[in-house]
């Protein structure tokens, strides 16, 4: 039976929530508490603006004309068609059947399939032909794939971001021909499974081959075997240290299931991994993937000097760790002297009801001498950090700065009350040196639901000389029930010698719907500090120097800021289910704000932002529907 709807997966789970009352799948009901509230909203949201992955019928784009999905696309793996890309070139298809395959006397053509998919990479010639080698699997596999050939040099730009244009690809074969592809189309079946083996289910080799496209496949249950630290296990290795570059990989429309599921965080446990070595890395793109209950980490690695370039996009990440040896998760982890990450539109919930995690998940973990990173549109839940900016403390990287990490657009709630300490929505962390630090930081358009914690903390700092740069803090929407503050300003024992002084806080709404320690608490008095245009919770005081403030004048006359800032209580759509979109009615914000407009000129919604008559907070049109698609 072929899956018809178009809603994300994590959206269908949070949409069919159970609740006490029936117990049966339905919407937002009357008397829901604040969790099923939140989730109901996520899942909306999640489904209107195309959140997350969604599993599609064909992800292929084999005529490079920018359209995905479209007729002539879904001839590839077909069993008949010699030239799916339509260039004139037949291509060289292998085809791998578990089940009827032989590596012995097959010679992979349709009918005399490969038993192996290894055999296939190894019976591919490569680029010297110049064709591109398809392989086309069909069944279940339990192997280690080593890629052992590259595809034809070569890109097109799509969305603004370079693909391969003629790649080694390994996708599931359609067998029934009907130009639909597994996982979506479950009369057919491509599986990668990892319950016999111990490691990683492809890798490129140390060669670290250039251009390959993965697609239409299923990877699940590598890395359960290992155990201690030694090794590596994974999903996917992008790597090669005895080749200078290694360029275009693309990976789509695969299901990675339970890879390291409930297994202990360890350094080698990596979902996609990017210990590059000595080799660049450019273009690697990771668009519209499932990583179900995965433990350790999604992303992790060094990627060396001229490394860059790349989107993960529209992808659902749910996190499994292992709770009983205090273990955490972690989405994204990589540093390094690369420049150009995009995390775009993806869904990654740290699922906390399901393994009850305390110690610690983080969805978002820009490193140490990383720059031009973009985290925007993505909604990640429940994790105890959402996105934090982290240069190391010791002498590793210490000769560049972070630079360039833009936050923005994105959705971040958390509900889970069982960490061992508060959670932060984003934080930004200080290094030993003036060089490790992380130098320019903007956070804009965010919605930030912090129950309990604080929505965005500063430890920027460092004990070697005056901190370069600047953070930047505008147009946001924080939301803190029983938080102890909107945003922290602290001083982190052993690395304050140099704080962050120049903070930019402009056209921000800080709320609550009871109690909050602070609005902005700052334990010393930063000497760079612009405070205008924000609206701030009148219940709450500040600090300012280590003295408590009890009211927004005290803080005019303490700091000499926002002297255009009010104390008001904003009302919004739907507060305690995570919708911080403006209510309609709410016409006291109206003027209230300061031009941002060189900062940011949209809101969270993409609709533009004046320079005349601004708005505090995420949201500036009011009247707009919520979870509109953008």
């Amino acid at each position: 039976m072929k899956r018809k709807s178009w809603i994300p997966l994590l959206a269908m789970a949070w949409v069919c929530l159970p609740l006490a009352d029936e117990g049966r799948c339905r919407g937002e009901q009357p008397g829901r508490s604040t969790t099923q509230a939140t989730k109901a909203f996520v899942a909306r949201f999640i489904a209107a603006n195309k959140k997350g992955y969604i599993a599609r019928p064909c992800g292929f784009d084999m005529n490079r004309n920018g359209v995905i999905g479209e007729g002539p696309d879904g001839l590839v793996a077909d069993g008949k068609t010699a030239d799916p890309d339509g260039d004139g070139i037949d291509e060289d298809i292998l085809y791998v059947d578990s089940k009827s395959g032989n590596d012995q006397t097959g010679d992979g053509s349709p009918g005399r399939p490969y038993r192996t998919v290894q055999k296939a990479l190894n019976a591919a010639d490569g680029p010297d032909d110049g064709a591109e080698d398809i392989i086309c699997i069909s069944g279940v596999f339990s192997e280690e794939l080593t890629l052992v050939k590259g595809g034809v040099a070569g890109h097109y730009i799509r969305d603004g971001f370079q693909f391969p244009r003629n790649p080694t690809m390994i996708v599931g074969w359609d067998k029934d021909g009907d130009g639909q592809y597994p996982p979506y189309d479950k009369d057919d079946t491509a599986v990668l499974d990892g319950k016999r083996v111990k490691n990683t289910a492809i890798s490129n080799g140390r060669r670290g081959v250039s251009c390959v496209e993965i697609a239409h496949l299923t990877i699940r249950d590598y890395g359960l075997g290992m155990e201690g630290r030694r090794g590596q296990s994974g999903a996917i290795r992008v790597t090669g240290p005895g080749k200078p570059r290694t360029t275009h990989f693309y990976v789509h429309d695969v299901e990675i299931r339970g890879v390291h599921k409930g297994k202990q965080d360890a350094s080698a446990r990596i979902i996609m991994s990017f210990w590059s070595g000595r080799t660049t890395l450019t273009h690697v793109a990771f668009i519209n993937n499932l990583v179900y209950e995965f433990g350790s980490y999604f992303a992790r690695g060094a990627p060396s000097n001229g490394s860059g370039q790349f989107r993960f996009q529209n992808n659902t990440m749910i996190m499994y760790g292992n709770a009983a040896k205090k273990g955490w998760a972690t989405g994204w982890k990589l540093w390094g002297e690369h420049s150009g990450v995009e995390i775009l539109d993806n869904v990654i919930d740290a699922n906390p009801a399901a393994w009850k995690p305390v110690r610690s998940t983080i969805a978002v973990l820009p490193c140490q001498a990383a720059r031009n990173w973009t985290i925007r549109g993505n909604v990640i839940i429940d994790q105890k950090t959402g996105i934090r900016a982290q240069p190391f403390p010791g002498r590793i990287m210490q000769w560049r700065s972070m630079k360039g990490i833009v936050i923005d657009r994105n959705i971040i709630v958390n509900t889970y009350e069982g960490w061992n300490s508060p959670p932060v929505g984003i934080v930004i962390q200080g290094g030993k040196y003036k060089t490790s630090i992380v130098e320019d930081i903007t956070i804009t358009n965010n919605f930030i639901s912090c129950r309990g914690g604080t929505a965005i903390m500063s430890t920027a700092a460092n004990d070697e000389g005056p901190h370069a740069g600047s953070t930047v803090i505008a147009g946001n929407t924080m939301y803190c029930d029983r938080g102890k503050s909107g945003i922290s300003i602290v001083r982190k024992r052993g690395r304050s010698k140099y704080p962050q002084n120049d903070f930019i806080i402009r056209n921000n709404i800080i709320a609550s719907p009871g109690t909050l320690a602070t609005n902005i608490l700052a334990h010393y008095a930063p000497t760079g500090l612009i405070a205008e245009g924000n609206v701030y919770d009148g219940a709450a005081g500040f600090t300012w120097d280590r003295k408590d403030l009890a009211s927004l004048e005290e803080w005019k006359e303490a700091t000499g800021q926002d002297a255009k800032s009010v104390a008001r209580k904003p009302t919004f759509t739907d507060p305690g289910g995570g919708d911080l979109h403006l209510s309609p009615k709410d016409a006291r914000l109206k003027g209230v704000g300061v031009d941002i407009t060189k900062i940011t000129k949209v809101d969270f919604d993409g609709d533009p932002r004046s320079a005349t008559r601004p708005v505090a907070g995420a949201d500036v049109s009011p009247s707009r529907p919520t979870s509109r698609p953008r």
